[in-house]
C-alpha cells in the first residue's frame, strides 16, 4: 500500500499531464468548450455575496465559460495552476498578442515545458462572480489545450466549496 502511495506521488506530474490531454482531446477546440460549459445562475447566498456553482463534467473537471476582460473564452477551474494560464489561441482573442522576447517565464504543462508570457487582465467573470486586476500568462502556441483558470483568481475569492460534483465560487 506504501508503494502506491508512493507511485502516485513519484508520477503525479505524468498523471496530471495524461488527465490534462485527455481533457484537451475530449474537449477538441475552445468553441466546442464553449458550447459544453455552463454555470448556473448566479445567486446571492446572502445580502453581500455572490456565487456561481459549477458541476463537474463526465470526466471530475470543472469548465466554465469565463469572461475575461469582457470576452467569453471556455476555461477549465485548476486548482494545480498558479495564474490564469491563457492559451494562444485565446490570448488572441481577448486582442493580447506576445512577441517572441516576451516569452520569459518556463513552466511545465501537459504538453511539457512550455515558455509563457505574463500578461495582467482586468477581470475575469464566471456568472456574477468577479475578479479584477489578475496576473496570468500566455502559453507558447500550441503549448496549452484549454485556459486553465488557476489560484491566481481562487485565492482571490471570499471562499470556494467543493460538494461533490459541485464546486461553489463565493465572492
Amino acid at each position: 500500500m506504501a508503494g502506491l502511495g508512493f507511485a502516485g506521488v513519484y508520477y503525479f506530474d505524468d498523471v496530471r499531464a495524461l488527465a490534462t490531454r485527455t481533457i484537451a482531446a475530449a474537449v477538441s477546440g475552445t468553441e466546442v468548450a464553449l458550447e459544453n460549459v455552463s454555470a448556473t445562475p448566479a445567486r446571492r447566498t446572502n445580502g453581500f455575496e455572490r456565487s456561481v456553482t459549477l458541476t463537474a463534467g463526465k470526466n471530475g473537471h470543472f469548465f466554465a465559460r469565463a469572461y475575461i476582460n469582457g470576452r467569453p473564452i471556455a476555461v477549465m477551474v485548476d486548482t494545480g495552476a498558479t495564474r490564469v494560464a491563457m492559451t494562444y489561441k485565446d490570448a488572441e482573442r481577448l486582442g493580447l498578442r506576445p512577441l517572441g522576447s516576451d516569452f520569459t517565464q518556463i513552466t511545465r504543462t501537459a504538453n511539457g515545458t512550455a515558455r509563457m508570457a505574463p500578461v495582467d487582465l482586468d477581470s475575469v467573470r464566471i456568472g456574477d462572480v468577479e475578479v479584477s486586476n489578475l496576473r496570468g500568462s500566455i502559453a507558447e502556441e500550441g503549448k496549452l489545450p484549454i485556459t486553465l483558470l488557476g489560484m491566481e483568481f481562487i485565492r482571490k475569492l471570499d471562499r470556494f466549496e467543493l460538494r461533490g460534483r459541485e464546486l461553489v465560487l463565493v465572492e
